[in-house]
Parts: C-alpha cells; structure tokens; sequence
C-alpha cells in the first residue's frame, strides 16, 4: 500500500473575514453503499510554432465517473471505489486526422481504439480518503496522481466554513511515465470561499508551481497542472457539487528563438445524482 504525503498536504489557514458563519461542517461526508455520479468534460488545445511553421491538436474528453463508499471507519475515513460508466474520447492529430472512441456507439470507434471499452464498468482506483478531502492511502492507482489532483479537486481546512476564508494545499508534482521519469515539482493551491448561499460554497482555486526545471521544453507537461477556476460544494450534505477549472498558458522558446508552445484547457465536473 501507498501512503500518499499526508503531511504535505496539511492545511494552513491564511485568515478569515467577518461574515455568517454556516452551522453545518465543513466536511465531506461518506455513508457506506453510497454512490456518486460526475458527469466530466474536458477540451485541450495546443499550438505549437516551431521553425515558423504552427501544428495544432486537440482532445475531447467526456466520462461519467462513478465513485462507490465501500467502507467508512470509526474516524470518518471513507475507502473510495472508482469506475467509469461511460467514456467518449475525441483526439485531433497533427495532421487533422480524428480519432474516436465512443462506448454509447462502439460501431462508430477508430478501430484501433476499441479496446478502450474494456475500461468500462471495472473498478479502476481503490483510495481512502477522509473528512477533509485528502487522499490518505491508495491500493489501486497512482498515489502520485491524487497526491497532486485531490480526488474530489479541492481539500478542506480545520475550520467552519466563512466568507472570505482562505487556506493553502502545498503539495507535489510527480511526472511520471510518459511524461517524465519520476521528477518532482513543488506546488502550491489557495483556496478561497467566495460566497456561501443556499446551503452551497463557491471556492475560488488558483495553481501556483513553486519549482520549474531549468529547460524550457521540460516545462512543457506541467502547463496542464496549473489550473485555475472554482469549485461549489454543498456544505450540508458534504459533497462536490461541481467544478470548473481552465488553463490557458504558453512556453516561449522551447526549440529554439521564436518557438512557442500554447497550452488550452477548460474541465467541468458536476455531480449528476442526489
């Protein structure tokens, strides 16, 4: 088993401003049997100048995850299943070519992507997570991914939730294969509640990376892990209701004087069921 840095992922409460206080707590909340439903879409683009000439690609990314409660323990630990209930994945290549693999219409699929149905319905991460959002442990997947991308996007402070209140997520970055070969980044995400009404809190999340490596064309992988956005979670129920998170930044220079690398990315999530 892999323990996933529970004390890099403390929180630090920056402050708080006067407003209504909510009674309810500010944590997520797990039943066993439960299960949840998020309906995601993701859109990437990339631009890249090398030599005066542009390349572009693209992806669409649409899934329905479904996170099944397994198990809580006595400290409000839950043990988290993941599944994927439907998946449709649209890729654009550098030569304008689509590649489409769509489980609702497996007829349609680029045939070489058809495979990918055997992802469908099989239990996919096995984690535990707790009250506040962390991942504490992971049987089944990578400790690193949800070391660096919480499973449910934003983690909780030890705090009643407030207008105005804010707290910080330092963290690390892993890349790992393809995308690197293990190398690590420091990162940092600020939480701030923005407003709470009807029961549901509007939370503003910005990226920040702390360390960047010294070439610019190994910065290129890290554009898609500064995102920015907000997400809303429902206070009285603890859960995440729905997420929005963009990304829009470009490397110059990354294969010689004039190159450019331009780095696109709007993600939704929403929770579909009750």
């Amino acid at each position: 088993m892999i323990r996933a840095g529970m004390l890099a992922m403390s929180l630090i409460v920056l402050g708080t401003h006067t407003a209504a206080a909510q009674d309810a707590p500010w944590r997520f909340q797990w039943k066993k049997g439960q299960t949840f439903h998020y309906r995601t879409n993701h859109v990437t683009s990339v631009k890249e100048v090398v030599d005066g000439n542009a390349v572009e690609t693209g992806s669409k990314l649409n899934l329905v995850k479904k996170w099944t409660v397994a198990d809580v323990d006595q400290s409000g630990a839950a043990t988290l299943h993941l599944s994927l209930a439907a998946l449709r994945t649209e890729q654009t290549r550098p030569n304008g070519e689509k590649l489409l693999f769509d489980s609702a219409d497996p007829g349609k699929s680029t045939p070489g992507l058809k495979q990918m149905s055997e992802h469908l319905g099989k239990t996919l991460v096995i984690l535990r997570i707790d009250g506040y959002g962390r991942s504490l442990e992971v049987t089944q997947g990578s400790a690193a991914k949800y070391e660096a991308e919480p499973p449910f996007v934003i983690v909780l402070p030890a705090a009643a939730p407030k207008e105005g209140q804010a707290w910080l997520r330092p963290y690390h970055i892993v890349l790992e294969p393809p995308q690197g070969t293990g190398e690590k980044y420091k990162a940092e995400q600020v939480y701030r509640c923005a407003k709470i009404a009807g029961g549901l809190a509007t939370v503003a999340v910005t990226t920040e990376l702390k360390t960047l490596p010294d070439n610019m064309q190994e910065r290129l992988p890290l554009l898609q892990r500064e995102a920015q956005g907000q997400a809303v979670f429902d206070v009285n129920n603890g859960r995440l209701q729905r997420v929005q998170l963009t990304i829009d930044k470009t490397v110059q220079n990354h294969q010689g004087q004039g190159s450019s690398y331009h780095f696109v990315s709007t993600f939704v999530e929403e929770l579909t069921n009750p």
